[in-house]
């Protein structure tokens, strides 16, 4: 009775999350029950980060999944917490900076915080001995705050629902789910002091930028992000041998305003991206794991200006023609691991990642490119209830673009050609304990990330301890 207790409630909690996708159909296909709770603490520190992330950050987790099959159908709930502490942030206008080139943002560091919730919940009903059919359900909230001036508030919402259905006879499966997710996000500027004038920058992309001192009138901005998205399931199993893959593609539409003042506005993005994981198993010795990523982004610019209503006589923002094209974005991940051995195992990978972005201000048009491919290995040794897990990389890295002008921010630029200019020793070492019950688990994790080009101090260490409880 306590169990079902446990289970109910995180199914209650579970209603959502913006960040794992699945077709629910296909929990039909694993009958499994368990309630899993583990708490995580991690952090990170040193000067190779990219210029939204903070100096130093502390993050500490709270998540509990649970799998149970009450008659024919097959529930699945999840429930997370997340709260990030970070010291020397600047230029993060937005929780996710990297999602759009249209942001608020100052260059004052100051710590920052970051709270997030997220759950999930997914049911799956089987309809006959080959169909099932599955609902998804996500729901995400997170809070923003930067604690010096000047000061930046966001509070964001991410909803999605998903159904789905699956086809399986023998040793062949198909599945396919569709999916509609809606988020949105407000970020509010304000300032304590009144005996100092800060710069807040609108920034317009690759770092072109309108700064001026900060005014109480012009300190807030709304993003709403509509997308549409799907998946294809494909299984195969013969003897020895399993091949899946998923594909999944999404349409992403989003638009930045000004909060509840005469409907300013200030930038449209259109995104496509694809997707597709591909996994291949010989016996229980031989794996081949392969991945890419391929997104491209239009972004828009309205033409608008103040202008005198004759009747109200208030000025209002007036929108002429449509708005002008001015921002493309392209970028592609690809993985490719292969894992042989059974009990020790040998994991051999390389990764390619690239993307190339412009911005148009005319006559000027500003282009960077940036490319890495980092080859690695790792290997898990088994040592009784403990696994170890040793992992190198070197990361060879390229970046160019055009001149910089007095129309771009040259000190984040410059920053983030430090960083992602020349190439970078990886390594991590990672230890998994089980208890005998299988009921307690414990995960430790530390990470070192160094630049060849970078002598002053150009590393990055990471660390992270995750205790689970499984009932």
């Amino acid at each position: 009775m306590k169990k079902l207790i446990i289970i109910g409630i995180l199914m209650m909690l579970g209603l959502a999350s913006g960040a794992q996708e699945r077709n629910a159909a296909r929990l039909v296909l694993a009958d499994t029950s368990y309630v899993d709770v583990s708490l995580g603490v991690g952090g990170e520190t040193g000067r190779l980060h990219d210029v939204y992330v903070p100096a130093s950050e502390i993050l500490g987790t709270l998540d509990a999944s649970s799998r149970h099959k009450l008659g024919k159908v097959s529930l699945y709930g999840h429930f997370g917490y997340g709260y990030l502490a970070g010291k020397g942030s600047t230029w993060r206008g937005w929780i996710d900076p990297y999602e759009t080139p249209f942001m608020l943002a100052d260059s004052i560091p100051g710590n920052l915080s970051l709270e997030r919730y997220t759950m999930e919940a997914g049911a799956g009903l089987p309809l006959d001995d080959h169909w099932s059919l599955g609902l998804d359900l996500g729901y995400d909230v997170a809070l923003m705050a930067k604690h010096k001036d000047l000061r930046n508030k966001n509070t964001a919402m991410n909803f999605r629902v998903s159904p789905g259905v699956h086809w399986r006879s023998g040793g062949f499966g198909l599945g396919l789910n569709l999916g509609y997710e809606r988020s949105t996000e407000k970020v509010e500027y304000t300032q304590i002091a009144t005996n100092v004038e800060h710069i807040l920058f609108d920034i317009y992309g690759l770092w072109v930028c309108h700064g001026s001192g900060f005014a109480s009138a012009e300190n807030r901005r709304f993003k709403q992000n509509n997308r549409y998205y799907g998946g294809f399931q494909f299984d195969w199993e013969a003897g020895r041998t399993a091949l899946h893959n998923d594909l999944r593609v999404s349409w992403l539409q989003s638009a930045q305003t000004e909060v509840g003042y005469n409907n300013q506005q200030f930038g449209t993005t259109r995104s496509w991206t694809w997707e597709d994981d591909l996994s291949l198993q010989f016996g229980p010795a031989h794996a081949l794991e392969a991945s890419f990523i391929f997104s491209s982004m239009q972004g828009f610019r309205p033409l608008q200006r103040q202008e005198l209503d004759p009747d109200s006589r208030i000025r209002v923002w007036v929108t002429y023609g449509d708005p002008v094209f001015c921002y493309w974005r392209q970028y592609h991940v690809e993985r490719l691991m292969y894992r042989f051995g059974t009990s020790w195992k040998l994991l051999v990978g390389v990764e390619n990642w690239g993307m190339e972005h412009s911005y148009t201000e005319y006559p000027q048009r500003f282009v960077q490119r940036i490319s890495t491919l980092t080859p690695s290995v790792a290997v898990e040794v088994p040592v009784g209830p403990v696994t170890l897990i040793p992992w190198l990389g070197f990361a060879m890295d390229y970046h160019a673009y055009t001149d910089n002008t007095s129309w771009q921010l040259t000190e984040p630029l410059m920053k983030q050609w430090d960083i992602w200019d020349g190439n970078n020793y990886l390594g991590a070492f990672d230890l998994k304990w089980s208890s005998a019950t299988g009921r307690t688990y414990i995960q430790a994790h530390y990470g070192i990330n160094a630049s060849t080009r970078i002598d002053n101090d150009g590393v990055r260490h990471a660390a992270a301890l995750t205790v689970g409880f499984i009932f």
